[in-house]
């Protein structure tokens, strides 16, 4: 059977992230597992880490390169995207021109890596693509499509075309005919469009957006939480919309309703023995929390760590739930004695459901509470004193951390300061240590 059609069963899963030139990072690589966790000083770089992953979301979902990177309205006036926080002028390190992101995927038996290099522009300019190309590698690296080094790009009407290869197909490896596609935006989901993309690049690019299409980023506010909705709305909002009725939907599966209430009892100090939802005039509801004493919370008056812990709950166990999420500063509005308990409902989510997780985070509670598991993929984001440039290390790859923590607990040494000293110490120069 040929190369192309035996691309496996497997969903792919980001297993890293390389960023060349984006925003404060000049050169950085953040490693992935099932859940992880970043940890940094204000200003370090952690939500450009976040703005790094909505743009290859962003990228998935076909927009241009100026809706990515600034913003995407629709018919009616409605803001559909956001952008990314600084718009052209800020999207690449030290005011260059151009930035580099580099994703890479694990799907059995396969591995890809997509690589998108993007000029921002200059003033009065539309950011375009200066070159991308995705592989795959399973025995050998295989091209699925690269821009073309040989062809310039060229101009029809005031907007610009790259020119990209494709592979020949079958056992010959030698790159075959070129496609011309829009430079204003990227590549992986205009080749999904084209007649002309052979089978097994297509099933490779499908594989790749499909993986980053399915991404969240919860960033939860209690105003929107306590907000009611209507029954069928079933998809959580960034901020945390939505909740009643996605949590009147996980309730339609006896299961899972048992497995929620179960969480709910743990995560929060209220003996809570049913969700009940109350309809208003709109036909509108909003969750209420029954305890077996007869009290009844309501969302309106429920406290804000509670409502976070159903914001989590409705996400991970919700209808429609996405395969990557981030979550901004997880630990914040919850009990330090709860984090443990919210760390084993990821951790199990994680691998039961097969999803991914990054969060940030200032808590050196949550830190302490990490399994080993979870240890491997915790990284510091950190700028030395003095430079702008934001970087990224994996705990365990400091050297001597796996001997610390034989005797340590993380979360201590996080308080003391000991990781922001220990990758300013692997930094320096031998001669001035």
């Amino acid at each position: 059977m040929a190369h192309d059609e035996n691309l496996g069963t497997g969903e792919a899963m980001i297993r890293r992230l390389d960023l060349l030139s984006f925003k404060n990072f000049r050169q950085a690589t953040l490693k992935l597992g099932g859940f992880t966790v970043l940890v940094g000083t204000n200003a370090a770089g952690k939500s450009n880490l976040r703005d790094a992953f909505r743009f290859i979301h962003g990228m998935s979902r076909g927009y241009s390169l100026a809706e990515i990177i600034g913003e995407k309205w629709v018919e009616g006036g409605s803001l559909q995207w956001k952008g990314i926080r600084g718009g052209t002028k800020e999207a690449a390190f030290a005011g260059d021109r151009l930035f580099v992101v580099i994703t890479g995927f694990s799907r059995l038996p396969d591995e890809f890596t997509h690589v998108i290099r993007v000029d921002v522009g200059t003033q009065r300019k539309i950011p375009v693509v200066s070159a991308e190309s995705l592989y795959s590698y399973d025995r050998a690296k295989l091209m699925r499509y690269d821009s073309h080094p040989e062809v310039d790009p060229v101009k029809q009407n005031g907007r610009e075309f790259r020119f990209i290869r494709l592979p020949r197909g079958g056992t010959n490896r030698k790159m075959g005919k070129k496609l011309q596609f829009s430079a204003s935006q990227p590549i992986l989901t205009q080749i999904l469009e084209s007649s002309e993309t052979p089978v097994g690049v297509r099933r490779s690019a499908q594989l790749v957006q499909t993986a980053l299409q399915s991404m969240r980023f919860l960033d939860l506010a209690p105003d929107a939480m306590r907000l009611p909705s209507l029954p069928g709305q079933d998809i959580l909002g960034d901020r945390g919309e939505n909740l009643s009725s996605v949590l009147l939907a996980i309730c339609g599966d006896k299961a899972k309703k048992a497995a929620v209430l179960e969480w709910v009892r743990q995560l929060t100090p209220l003996d809570v023995q049913d969700l009940d939802f109350v309809s208003d005039q709109t036909g509108r509801v909003l969750v209420t929390l029954v305890e077996s004493s007869g009290q009844r919370t309501s969302a309106y008056s429920a406290s804000d760590g509670t409502l976070r812990f159903l914001a989590m709950i409705a996400a991970l166990f919700g209808p429609k739930p996405a395969k990557f999420y981030f979550f901004e500063e997880i630990d914040n509005g919850i009990h330090p004695t709860r984090l443990h308990l919210l760390l084993q409902l990821i951790e199990q989510r994680v691998k039961d459901a097969g999803i991914q997780v990054v969060a940030t985070t200032h808590s050196p509670q949550l830190l302490g509470f990490l399994s080993k598991e979870s240890r491997e993929f915790a990284s510091v984001v950190y700028r030395l004193e003095g430079e702008k440039e934001g970087r990224i290390c994996r705990i365990m790859d400091i050297p001597e951390a796996k001997k610390v923590l034989e005797t340590q607990n993380l979360g201590r040494l996080h308080e003391s300061g000991w990781l922001e000293n220990a990758v300013a110490f692997m930094e320096t120069p031998k001669e001035d240590k």
